[in-house]
């Protein structure tokens, strides 16, 4: 596999020497260790001006800095120069304005080594060198945009106990609420935990951990006042193998 670039930018630097371990950490990681030296900048226009002059392949970048935002940095960056982008930020609020700006991955500080894992893969796909996610690698939260609202909101996959299909929407159910969120089914099935969270039917993907028994043609909910969910025929091989619920 061929050597690939990394930059951290931002003006905590104790915040950029998080991102720093926890990649590092990876360091003798066959294949996914092969970066070069990380470099790191705690001030946005002269990580700019480096960016400007090399070509970087990946890029962890905080978006609330002084003098230039994480946000304009990357826009002033000619679109033959961005490197593959990871944000890193205290705030959830802007996860919408990344996506529009075509980040690989939007992770919330304080970094974990799984977050920060899983952020390169999607990074070295973008670049044409995909490798193979470790399974007990995986995300614990995702930021959810909801329908008719600015507002986003964080929530921790062990919390969700089933997904559905909507239209152009999903609706969510926690054990607490139930949102409507702009994002499709397949963007959720590409960063779900794959140990216990499966897709049972076009319009479902349910939460092993809240599943208390399956017909055949349905599983039974623990919680919930839906309490079962079809299983498509062609999805039962999704569940083979998934032993008891926890």
């Amino acid at each position: 596999m061929p050597k690939y670039s990394i930059v951290v930018v931002d003006d905590d630097r104790s915040d950029a020497n998080k991102v720093v371990e926890q990649i590092l950490k990876l360091k003798d990681v066959h294949k996914i260790g092969g970066f070069e030296d990380i470099k790191i900048f705690e001030h946005g226009k002269e990580a700019l001006n480096y960016l400007m002059r090399n070509k970087v392949d990946i890029l962890f970048l905080d978006i609330q800095m002084p003098e230039i935002s994480g946000f304009e940095l990357y826009k002033i960056l000619p679109e033959q120069m961005r490197p593959a982008l990871v944000f890193v930020t205290a705030y959830a609020e802007f996860a919408l304005d990344s996506y529009q700006l075509d980040a690989c991955d939007y992770l919330l500080k304080n970094v974990s080594f799984d977050t920060v894992f899983l952020a390169l893969n999607k990074c070295l796909k973008r670049l044409g060198m995909p490798i193979m996610i470790a399974p007990a690698v995986q995300r614990e939260y995702y930021v959810y945009e909801i329908k008719d609202s600015r507002c986003k909101r964080v929530l921790k996959y062990r919390d969700i106990i089933y997904i559905h299909s909507i239209d152009n929407y999903v609706e969510i159910v926690t054990r607490n609420e139930r949102l409507i969120c702009r994002i499709t089914m397949e963007e959720i099935e590409e960063n779900m935990p794959l140990s216990y969270f499966v897709r049972i039917h076009r319009g479902y993907i349910v939460n092993f951990k809240f599943v208390k028994g399956i017909d055949g043609a349905k599983v039974w909910l623990s919680e919930s006042e839906k309490g079962s969910l079809p299983i498509s025929r062609t999805r039962r091989k999704n569940i083979a193998g998934m032993g008891k619920p926890q």
